[in-house]
């Protein structure tokens, strides 16, 4: 299915959609579609960045952001994206994305989201986003504010994963 149509499903259908407190995990549901897939009869590698923009945003409709975003003055940018496949995924299958804020600081958050088919991991990704208001990038617990001012929510810890995915980012643009 072509994604503009998924993502006019996805706002169609934003009241239905649990709403979820900022580090809970994301569900977004998908089949795949013949024409998502490419010569080899799997999903193609250009479809997953796609998909994960439209997982990020139900993520952002789900913790109640969307009105921020859409006339707030608010602009969420991808600013680095990992994808590592690990199996493919066939036609017809329904794959659980999932998405979730593993850590974030002054400039960026960390987003990590897995591609699920039968409860089976297919492949996963890491994403860093900048949120912006004003022709500033504000943290992401700055965005938690403005959703609710008692907002008390702090950033996990750094795990062992951000800190190699970091040194790798840093090192790529050494060389």
């Amino acid at each position: 299915m072509n994604l503009i149509f998924r993502m006019l499903r996805l706002l169609l259908w934003r009241n239905k959609l649990a709403k979820i407190d900022p580090l809970d995990i994301s569900h977004s549901h998908i089949s795949v579609w013949p024409l998502d897939c490419d010569f080899n009869l799997h999903l193609t590698n250009s479809r997953y960045p796609a998909l994960l923009d439209l997982a990020r945003t139900q993520y952002l409709v789900q913790i109640n952001a969307l009105s921020l975003f859409v006339g707030g003055g608010w602009k969420s940018v991808l600013s680095s994206q990992s994808i590592s496949f690990i199996k493919e995924i066939k036609p017809f299958a329904k794959v659980d994305i999932t998405t979730q804020v593993l850590y974030w600081d002054r400039k960026y958050c960390y987003i990590e989201h897995k591609f699920l088919v039968a409860d089976k991991l297919h492949a996963k990704a890491l994403a860093r986003v900048a949120f912006i208001k004003g022709r500033r990038v504000r943290a992401f617990d700055k965005l938690l504010t403005v959703l609710d001012e008692n907002s008390s929510v702090q950033s996990p810890i750094e795990t062992e994963q951000i800190t190699a995915w970091l040194s790798l980012l840093e090192s790529k643009k050494s060389y």
